[in-house]
């Protein structure tokens, strides 16, 4: 009698054992599968929102102000770029010869007419207008960009300039972003340079921040920048925007398979399309960065802008 009550007993721990054990099991695949959701979840969450280090933007000098470029404004604009710009940018300095087209200056300048392109001014006691020390040239693009560019490449008179517009046109047949974000109405960055010496002192981030915001007021889809040089697109990349095309400079050949573009390092790795949608909460009240998510950074010297 003894005996059968230790073997039930033996028999009922066995049974609980096994119960608890499942229980434990299925509380692991449920914490598991939790934790995959929220995984996925801040995936979703830090893709839809600019990430902006605010301790770091703040530092920008106080005597430094965003705004847009006005027509009288692009003498100043292009004597700035051929200075602070085109002598460093590693499409233009990896071709020769070094210096940078008429056409490529016109066509960057044209952008400004449709008024949404920036410039960060230091104000100075000498100077009522002000010291340009930041700029970046943006204009509208859709669905037929790259067919737009490649044809200019055709009808280009320089071989560089033909060969700087190709690159370009394959990037964009290649990212396709109005096809794969399904969206038409597109601000793409042209151009993005700082004076040497305001470099790490977050202007190029400023700039970048007001960017979003005249894209969502002026009602953008989504924005987009290719980013020949290292530095353009870390930055870009710790503001939010997300890497969608790499084209290594290694390949784009000519018709003899030779490689056309060699930049100096860091800028050997690649050419980036970076793009963030528009539709965000990317408020900027005057000085304020609402409506940004903000982290921080111990990767100072990739902010070079």
């Amino acid at each position: 009698m003894i005996w059968r009550t230790v073997r039930k007993t033996q028999c009922l721990r066995s049974v609980l054992l096994d119960y608890v054990n499942c229980k434990h099991q299925n509380l692991v695949k449920r914490a598991h599968t939790l934790n995959n959701s929220r995984q996925r979840l801040l995936k979703l969450v830090s893709r839809s929102i600019p990430i902006i280090n605010m301790s770091n933007i703040t530092t920008m000098p106080n005597n430094i102000q965003i705004s847009l470029i006005k027509p009288e404004d692009s003498e100043r604009i292009l004597e700035f770029l051929r200075i602070q710009y085109y002598p460093e940018e590693p499409l233009n300095a990896g071709i020769e010869p070094k210096r940078q087209e008429v056409a490529d200056e016109e066509y960057t300048m044209s952008m400004i007419t449709h008024g949404l392109s920036l410039m960060a001014v230091q104000s100075i006691p000498q100077n009522s207008k002000g010291h340009i020390v930041g700029a970046a040239i943006v204009g509208p693009k859709d669905a037929k960009e790259a067919e737009h560019l490649f044809d200019a490449a055709k009808k280009a008179e320089s071989v560089k300039w033909s060969h700087m517009l190709q690159m370009l046109a394959c990037v964009e047949r290649d990212a396709n972003v109005c096809e794969l974000y399904k969206v038409q109405r597109v601000l793409h960055n042209h151009a993005i340079g700082v004076e040497a010496n305001m470099r790490g002192k977050n202007v190029g981030a400023r700039l970048i921040a007001e960017m979003i915001k005249v894209a969502k007021d002026a009602n953008f889809e989504a924005i987009t920048a290719d980013c020949t040089s290292f530095y353009s697109a870390k930055l870009f990349e710790r503001l939010g925007f997300e890497c969608i095309n790499t084209i290594y400079y290694d390949e784009y050949k000519d018709k003899n398979k030779q490689q056309v573009f060699r930049p100096e390092p860091p800028h050997t790795y690649g050419w980036s399309t970076l793009l963030v949608p528009a539709c965000l909460p990317a408020l900027l009240p005057g000085d304020a960065l609402q409506g940004f998510t903000t982290v921080s950074t111990s990767v100072k010297d990739l902010w070079y802008l």
